[in-house]
């Protein structure tokens, strides 16, 4: 492809990209082509690209809209400013709180990347997650905030596309399972895992949404399994969304 071809795909996914941040609803190949001023042959190709990296979302019923990496793009310039300021206060509080270890990850290429963590105090300290390092949305409780928090078409986009490979003997394997659970979490306002994504580890996690409402992030309080029941995940569950909660607010 000659290089005056190649810039007038990249200004036409661009000026794609502008036409479906300014309307409210999603848009089809022929009405995105016309908007163009492009065959439907190319249109097609470039919404093809932009969305095998999630830029854009191809809807159930055939046609286009923004996808979740815009999203994420738009908080790029918050989190880079802010988003570890701001959670950082909170996952102190919770850390002094429960004594525990907690953690701030991002949602970035339908998995959670760990961005930020305070240690727990105490003699058993978690240190296996390493910042930058990213984990699956379905085993984790900071990825089952972040799919809970998900509009259900991007839940069924995410169940269609992922095997739920066993991390451990615990993990739910069944997407329909995995779905009720993601009902459950939403209702009571925190997710959990329980030894599904590291032996003898639980957690408990809350989604931080953006203006819209979109989940782009998620603290998590992660502690041995051997010091942390029921009873336990009932108390910070609570603090957990509470806390991400007020983060949102401020982002």
């Amino acid at each position: 492809m000659k290089k005056t071809n190649r810039v007038e795909v990249i200004k036409k996914s661009v000026d794609l990209l502008k036409y479906l941040s300014s309307k409210n609803s999603s848009a089809g190949v022929t009405e995105i082509a016309r908007y163009l001023a492009i065959p439907k042959s190319t249109t097609h190709r470039i919404l093809l690209t932009l969305c095998e990296d999630n830029v854009v979302h191809h809807c159930e019923n055939g046609q286009y809209r923004m996808g979740p990496t815009v999203l994420l793009w738009s908080s790029g310039y918050r989190f880079s400013s802010g988003i570890v300021d701001i959670a950082r206060p909170w996952l102190e509080r919770l850390r002094d709180d429960s004594r525990e270890t907690l953690h701030l990850s991002v949602y970035e290429g339908g998995m959670a990347q760990y961005v930020d963590r305070v240690d727990s105090p105490q003699t058993v300290v978690l240190r296996w997650s390493r910042l930058g390092t990213s984990m699956p949305l379905y085993c984790t409780a900071a990825g089952r905030a972040i799919l809970a928090a998900l509009p259900a078409d991007e839940v069924t986009a995410y169940l269609d596309k992922t095997e739920l490979e066993p991390r451990t003997a615990n993990t739910e394997k069944s997407p329909v399972k995995l779905v009720k659970m993601l009902a459950r979490f939403r209702v009571q306002g925190y997710a959990e895992e329980n030894q599904e994504n590291e032996e003898n580890i639980r957690c408990i996690g809350g989604a931080i949404l953006n203006h819209d409402s979109y989940p782009v992030a998620a603290i998590s309080l992660t502690a041995p399994a051997f010091r942390f029941n029921d009873a336990d995940a009932q108390k910070f569950g609570g603090k957990i969304s509470a806390a991400a909660r007020a983060i949102s607010a401020q982002l």
